[in-house]
């Protein structure tokens, strides 16, 4: 079984960083996934995070990737996307809680290059 879960939002344009406790049920062996996806309010891609893995999972391997999206939801169902997908598949065996934590960047202004990050400290819940 794969999770899939769309984080598709209409984040605010500020520079300070932000951080989020994020928590998945996963199941032991398979590998599971995450994208990542921002747009604005006219359905146009804010293109890929600037991803920085600030600490690796113990009890797993974790890969993140660049991925194109079609949104699903309303109003931009249908529209493609740029966006971050993450891959975490559990060591052999392994049943526990894993954690990783991970930097996510988007910009704010591309002309200054100028990028907010907000910090998602995850916990898996390997079943």
């Amino acid at each position: 079984m794969r999770l899939y879960v769309a984080a598709a939002a209409l984040l605010p344009l500020i520079t300070a960083a932000q951080a989020e406790d994020l928590n998945f049920d996963v199941r032991s062996g398979r590998t599971e996934s995450k994208e990542m996806y921002i747009y604005t309010d006219n359905c146009v891609s804010s293109g890929q995070f600037r991803t920085k893995v600030l600490k690796e999972p113990d009890h797993g391997k974790l890969v993140v990737r660049r991925e194109t999206f079609i949104a699903t939801e309303p109003p931009c169902q249908g529209r493609k996307f740029v966006g971050t997908k993450f891959y975490y598949t559990s060591a052999k065996g392994f049943r526990g809680t894993d954690h990783l934590s991970v930097s996510l960047g988007y910009a704010v202004d591309t002309s200054e290059l100028r990028y907010s990050y907000t910090t998602y400290d995850v916990t898996l819940n390997v079943r």
